[in-house]
């Protein structure tokens, strides 16, 4: 018998400077779960952040709406800012692989690679 899957949560982390947000992602990015966070991340972005890493390391499966949601943010950031994944597990990193969006969401191996990725160059 396997454990049930852990409810969706997310939580955003800041840089120091700010400029830049790590949001974690845990659970399944349902279309419950992206009704939640859209307004989160919008929040965000609203409040000047055009930095985002989104941390898939906890995270157990995205659909199509998940998915949806960080390229529509990607669109939001293109020209002014970058979004980038980071450790996703290997059935999410299939998912982004098989619908060819690694070249549009780079995925990098750890939070910490992401996080480099989205500095903003002082």
């Amino acid at each position: 018998m396997t454990a049930p899957a852990p409810p969706f949560s997310c939580r955003f982390e800041f840089t120091a400077d700010r400029r830049a947000a790590v949001v974690v992602l845990v659970g399944k990015l349902d279309p419950v779960a992206v009704e939640e966070l859209h307004p989160q991340v919008q929040e965000v972005y609203q409040a000047g952040v055009r930095r985002f890493a989104f941390d898939l390391s906890r995270l157990e499966h995205t659909g199509s709406l998940g998915i949806r949601l960080m390229l529509g943010l990607q669109n939001q950031l293109k020209g002014t800012g970058l979004l980038v994944l980071c450790a996703p597990v290997p059935a999410v990193r299939d998912v982004f692989e098989m619908m060819k969006l690694t070249e549009v969401l780079p995925i990098y191996p750890t939070r910490e690679a992401a996080l480099e990725a989205v500095q903003v160059p002082v």
